[in-house]
């Protein structure tokens, strides 16, 4: 396991944060740890850290840094909501999925059997009955698919075990206008604030482009999966904590020279919106809130985030507090003592 609960681990590292604020000031918003809540688990899969082109499987896990940094990246922040388990598995190389469905699949099953062995061992080891959050981006996002099919869409006593699914950046379909019929027969697509058993998902582009999706359209007669966290946990449209970690060359965020904390915030610079394309496709479109004066940490016209990836790098970023904040409504509704976004410098701000 890369991360348990009461370990000093990845998942326990610093998440203070400069923030940029609208009037063109920068404050420091500390992480002090929150009490989480006691009753519920997040169960987090991260996304493809190994670029190799090569079809292989990741074996080597003599070097752990770039999971390490992916999850603090993508998961820590769910700590204030959650107790967080995010186990290590032999994932796919980024060249595998380059060589189609069919050659990538014997790759893909010892993935799949990694994370189903660690959700199998997690069940009976670590769970004792509290509800259940699911989380992955990308091939996470994947396997958590993976996950929800076996274990939840076709059994009533999971899916009441089931609080939320976030398999982010990976794609989905439903029959067109409902919330069911496609990627899962009985497991919704979340439409409703406090609504539980149900999944957020959605990939991600730089919104007044023409998008390039590649694979990632529906099946003939669905659509696609999109739900907007911001709309779906505050009833808006603009993004109310956003996450940058400071990145190694050349991501470097812009004019963020001198700042001493690993990570950068903004509140309700970005404005997400779930646009219909063709053929059923439905992706979220971002941009930076118009009128906003702030300039964006992340170069957001690096042509990498223009291609047929889109902004999917920065999928769980940009709405990460939004993200948390869906969880934390949840364990709170529970009874759980879930924390609360804070507007003050110097403290934690989940």
């Amino acid at each position: 396991w890369l991360c348990l609960p009461g370990r000093s681990d990845a998942c326990a590292e610093d998440l203070d944060a400069t923030e940029l604020r609208p009037d063109g000031t920068r404050v420091e918003v500390r992480d002090t740890p929150g009490p989480g809540a006691d009753q519920v688990d997040c169960f987090y899969v991260y996304p493809t850290v190994d670029l190799r082109m090569g079809p292989a499987n990741h074996d080597d896990f003599d070097d752990l840094s770039a999971i390490a940094r992916t999850t603090v990246s993508q998961a820590a922040r769910f700590r204030y909501a959650c107790r967080l388990y995010v186990p290590l598995y032999r994932q796919t190389t980024f060249g595998t999925y380059l060589r189609g469905e069919e050659a990538r699949r014997p790759y893909r099953e010892v993935a799949v059997s990694d994370v189903v062995d660690a959700f199998l061992h997690y069940m009976g080891q670590y769970n004792q009955g509290r509800k259940i959050v699911l989380v992955g981006h990308s091939q996470g996002g994947e396997m958590v698919v993976e996950l929800l099919k076996r274990f939840f869409d076709h059994d009533p006593v999971m899916r009441d075990r089931l609080l939320l699914a976030m398999p982010i950046g990976w794609p989905m379909d439903v029959l067109p206008g409902q919330t069911k019929g496609g990627t899962f027969e009985n497991l919704p697509v979340c439409s409703h604030a406090g609504e539980t058993g149900c999944v957020v998902g959605y990939r991600s582009y730089a919104a007044g482009e023409a998008v390039r999706v590649g694979t990632a359209v529906p099946s003939p007669g669905h659509e696609s999966v999109c739900v907007n966290p911001p709309e779906l946990a505050h009833g808006k449209t603009s993004f109310s904590r956003t996450f940058f970690h400071k990145p190694p060359a050349p991501l470097s965020l812009v004019g963020m020279d001198g700042m001493a904390t690993p990570f950068v915030m903004t509140r309700d610079l970005y404005t997400g919106q779930c646009v219909e394309g063709p053929n059923g496709l439905r992706y979220l479109t971002v941009a930076v809130t118009p009128g906003d004066r702030r300039t964006s940490p992340v170069n957001l016209a690096l042509p990498f985030l223009h291609g047929v990836l889109g902004y999917h790098l920065f999928d769980m970023q940009f709405p990460q507090g939004d993200l948390v904040d869906l969880v934390a409504e949840r364990a709170g509704a529970l009874g759980g003592v879930a924390p609360q976004p804070s507007g003050s410098a110097h403290t934690a701000t989940p």
